[in-house]
């Protein structure tokens, strides 16, 4: 009898411990996908309701204007249309990087994509 209330416990608190990991994880969605079209490595968040922060990791193979138009491509499928903002935060390069810091390691390009709340 002892045994079973011991085993009954146990498995109350395991699975109270499970149920507390699953909801965590699925609060923050910060998954690495991959877009086969702009062969392209991204992070996508979402800090509010309509707001988003979009990481996209850079590779040799992939150019700058690529990213950029991966990059506005996103945002109007996050948005689901035009109406949004698109503030970058990070990865902006200069015209003379590449020749003044030839082994530069590019950043990620990180932008914050505010959709514009639709009016009812």
């Amino acid at each position: 009898m002892k045994n079973l209330a011991v085993i009954i416990t146990s498995l109350a608190f395991f699975t109270s411990l499970s149920a507390c990991t699953a909801s965590t994880e699925s609060s923050v969605s910060s998954i690495t996908q991959w877009d086969f079209d702009h062969q392209v490595q991204f992070n996508q968040i979402q800090l509010t309701k309509n707001t988003f922060q979009l990481e996209i990791i850079p590779n040799n193979k992939v150019k700058f204007k690529q990213l950029a138009v991966f990059l506005l491509r996103k945002s109007y499928l996050i948005c689901g249309g035009y109406h949004y903002k698109l503030e970058m935060i990070q990865g902006i390069e200069g015209y003379d990087d590449k020749r003044a810091m030839p082994n530069y390691i590019p950043r990620s390009l990180i932008a914050k994509i505010e959709c514009e709340s639709k009016k009812p």
